[in-house]
């Protein structure tokens, strides 16, 4: 039989648990938002250096991939800000939002390499580099977040890009790493963000 200080130590051990794990849960959380805050605009700007990259023609024919591209990066920050401004009651449905535009943003950048034509060569793998490491770190982001990466429909894409979910110690690691693609491959081009 169980007295009822004994029941009173194992309520508040138990409350205790449950507190700490919603604390850890929710600075867990946080700083995984204020990376995303701080990548995903690398990221963009490191996607725009890739498209400064390439021919006229072939950017304008690809005009509207890019701009999905674009705006899935852009829709990433946004889920996060309204995340973070939500009331506690609507906070479970938007982090199931911002593993979706995650993923919509991984889909996006997939379907931009699968329909890139280029011959091999350095273009192709500098390209290929920039896209890899994005990938890595937008899916870095979501066992964090309790999800996963979508599969990739092979009827979709023609070509994909394999890589490892992969974070980057911080934004200046995440820099230097995309940095590092561009000079190696003889591009002059640098992220600033």
């Amino acid at each position: 039989m169980q007295t009822r200080r004994q029941f009173g130590k194992m309520i508040s051990t138990g409350a205790l648990a449950v507190g700490i794990g919603e604390i850890t849960m929710g600075l867990s959380c946080e700083t995984v938002f204020a990376d995303i805050e701080k990548y995903v605009p690398i990221g963009l700007q490191a996607f725009s250096l890739v498209i400064g990259l390439l021919d006229p023609p072939l950017a304008a024919t690809l005009t509207p991939i890019i701009n999905d591209v674009k705006a899935a990066l852009s829709d990433v920050v946004a889920a996060i800000n309204a995340y973070q401004d939500a009331p506690a009651s609507d906070k479970a449905t938007l982090l199931g939002k911002i593993s979706l535009v995650i993923n919509v943003a991984i889909q996006a950048i997939q379907q931009f390499w699968s329909s890139l034509n280029l011959p091999d060569g350095n273009l192709l793998n500098t390209i290929e580099s920039i896209l890899q490491i994005i990938l890595a770190t937008l899916s870095s982001f979501l066992p964090s977040l309790g999800a996963v990466v979508l599969p990739l429909n092979a009827r979709t894409f023609a070509k994909s890009i394999p890589y490892t979910p992969t974070k980057p110690k911080n934004s200046k690691a995440l820099k230097a790493q995309l940095n590092a693609v561009f000079t190696t491959n003889g591009y002059k081009l640098q992220v600033v963000y």
